[in-house]
């Protein structure tokens, strides 16, 4: 078993409520560089495995690559529409970790898989679509791309529960966690676990971007922030639910192939990660 990518203690940790510039200070003093990441052992694990166990890893790495790509198209309006320059300035930072993450993506995709330029990578990515990954794409991109038209407090509140806390707090580190899990059945893969560390670091920072504007909006406004969350909670556990359905439906061979885990276990660990993110705003799960 691979090394856990987080554990509770280390969450409650990386996820208490910091201040705006020690969360920039932190970015400035944790760079690191995709090209510090030497995939060559990599490449030679992956040559080596049969279709089923590449098909599985292509279908995790297409993941990567839309979630990284909306992530990157869906961040702009949170930077326009921040309330203050220290809020906007911990954004712009995690927009350009997202560009950075994205590119790492497609270093994968040329040196591991063989696949080259964006537009090969988006095709690749494409063919091992989904109907959960897309329903969950849009309900995410519809509370961002709100922020287009209406940059009210509450708004972007529900914008940042929605994106910051659970799509990256839970969705994205779920399947993290599940994926590092699988490289030693999948073969030696250390820059692969390497870059996902790293990644993984600089996840824990954007959401505690994310938990400190929520704690920010409570300790101003407790009953009115509460109901936001609440609101948002609320739809994405009726949108989860359905989406286990479908997945135990039409995707468990999928899932298993990818992850190592049925859907049963992937919605497990997701309402692990949603409570450690609930507590970490004051909110009791």
């Amino acid at each position: 078993m691979s090394e856990r990518l987080e554990s509770p203690a280390h969450d409650e940790i990386e996820e208490q409520a910091r201040p705006f510039h020690a969360l920039y200070e932190h970015w400035e003093r944790n760079q690191w560089s995709l090209f510090d990441l030497d995939f060559t052992v990599d490449a030679e694990s992956y040559a080596r495995l049969d279709d089923e166990a590449k098909n599985g890893m292509q279908w995790i790495f297409a993941h990567r690559f839309d979630a990284e790509w909306e992530v990157a198209r869906l961040l702009p309006p949170f930077v326009t529409a921040a309330p203050d320059y220290e809020v906007q300035l911990v954004l712009a930072t995690q927009l350009s970790d997202e560009h950075r993450h994205l590119q790492a993506v497609l270093r994968i995709y040329d040196e591991i898989f063989g696949v080259r330029g964006f537009a090969e990578a988006q095709a690749l990515s494409a063919s091992h679509s989904d109907p959960v990954s897309a329903r969950l794409y849009s309900e995410f991109s519809d509370y961002v791309e709100r922020l287009r038209d209406d940059q009210s407090p509450r708004m972007f509140l529900g914008a940042i529960v929605a994106y910051h806390l659970l799509a990256e707090g839970v969705i994205a580190r779920t399947a993290q966690n599940l994926a590092g899990d699988q490289y030693p059945r999948f073969g030696n893969f250390p820059g692969l676990l390497q870059g996902q560390r790293n990644v993984a670091r600089d996840e824990a920072r954007h959401i505690g971007i994310g938990v400190s504007y929520v704690r920010r909006c409570v300790a101003e406004d407790p009953t009115g922030s509460y109901e936001v969350v609440a609101e948002v909670v609320a739809h994405f556990a009726e949108v989860a639910s359905e989406l286990l359905a479908l997945a135990q439906g039409k995707m468990d061979e999928l899932v298993v192939a990818g992850y190592g885990a049925e859907p049963d276990a992937f919605y497990g660990e997701a309402m692990r990660l949603l409570q450690l993110r609930m507590r970490s705003i004051g909110f009791a799960a």
